[in-house]
């Protein structure tokens, strides 16, 4: 594929977004359909959370434009599931539902992509002994790691720029492999994707819109099919661009922030606090950091740094380490690196008192 076509539709994801998201905030405030300050937020003014759609609208007007005329059978399902989970995401925006109703939304995207589109894991490449892995176990781990990613990327969306950051991080991540492994489809997606938080980001770190579900939904959502596509034909590319690294343990370290702090929150919740894992709190890493007294897009820059570390990390670790004690290692350092925050903030509200 000529190179110009995927940064063409980069470009143009970003320039629908970033002229489409000011007319979305007037509508947002006439209409009163913004996201009101509470004792958890920062904010303190009434701010639209419909940033989602200005991403969705970017990103999916070029993923189609430009990727006319590419035959995948994975197109409809990716396309029909990303309906499912940006109307529910929309709904919940405007009226907010039971987490269960989410939850269903959720599932059913994961299902259409999974069972109809093909798009699933179905090797884990020996890591812990464990190769290939019968349909219907394939079909429920892979349900699983949407639904986990797709609360990552909302649990994360808690300070400007966090969340958009990171899923332009991930997205430019795979759509190199994507180039090399020559999947124009998923380049043409991925880039998409990063042209669309870019020009979110620009107004979100100004503080003047948020992505709401609709928008952290589909974005967790569209980075988990990444994910799994790229683990699905990593397997089958030659030569094998990896070596020794498994494609499994590579995407841990590009997802290594929302996964680990998803871990961190969900087992700080049901086993520290006793309460539901989706009960909202601010015991999140990017809390913590502002807690220090950061501004938003200084704790958003650490995260980003932090997860581009453990990125390279993986490009080191190439034919080094097996992939079983890379991930051990991942979580190893991120458990060291929220710990460290822990502490100084400890410290801090120790000395204040």
């Amino acid at each position: 594929m000529n190179v110009s076509i995927p940064i063409a539709a980069a470009l143009s994801s970003f320039l629908i977004t970033y002229f489409s998201i000011p007319p979305i905030i007037r509508l947002s405030l006439v209409k009163k359909l913004y996201d009101r300050p509470d004792e958890r937020k920062n904010h303190q003014e009434r701010i639209s959370a419909l940033g989602g759609i200005g991403i969705f609208g970017g990103m999916i007007f070029s993923f189609l434009f430009f990727s006319a005329g590419i035959p995948y059978q994975e197109l409809n399902s990716i396309l029909c599931a990303l309906i499912v989970l940006f109307v529910t995401g929309v709904k919940d925006d405007l009226y907010p539902m039971v987490p269960y109703k989410k939850l269903l939304g959720q599932l059913l995207a994961a299902l259409i992509i999974s069972v109809h589109g093909g798009v699933r894991i179905k090797s884990i490449y020996g890591i812990f002994g464990i190769f290939e892995i019968p349909y219907i176990t394939s079909v429920l781990l892979t349900v699983f790691i949407f639904i986990f990613l797709i609360n990552a990327f909302n649990f994360i969306d808690g300070i400007n720029g966090l969340s958009a950051g990171i899923g332009i991080i991930v997205s430019l991540t795979y759509s190199w492999w994507f180039w090399v492994m020559k999947e124009p489809l998923f380049l043409i997606l991925s880039m998409c994707i990063a042209g669309a938080l870019l020009a979110f980001s620009i107004y979100n770190f100004q503080g003047k819109i948020f992505m709401g579900d609709s928008g952290s939904m589909v974005i967790g959502f569209l980075v988990t099919v990444l994910t799994v596509y790229f683990i699905k034909v990593s397997e089958d590319f030659k030569p094998n661009i990896f070596y020794n690294i498994s494609a499994v343990s590579y995407s841990l370290a590009v997802l290594i922030v929302p996964v680990f702090d998803t871990l961190r929150i969900v087992f700080i919740r049901i086993f520290i606090h006793k309460k539901s894992p989706f009960k909202a709190d601010r015991n999140h890493i990017h809390h913590m950091l502002t807690d220090l007294g950061l501004k938003h897009y200084q704790a958003a820059l650490i995260l980003y740094f932090f997860n581009v570390i453990i990125i390279a990390f993986a490009w080191y670790f190439n034919g080094k380490v097996l992939p079983k004690f890379q991930i051990l290692i991942y979580f190893t350092i991120a458990l060291l690196f929220s710990g460290t925050i822990f502490y100084i903030k400890q410290k801090k509200h120790s000395l204040a008192s």
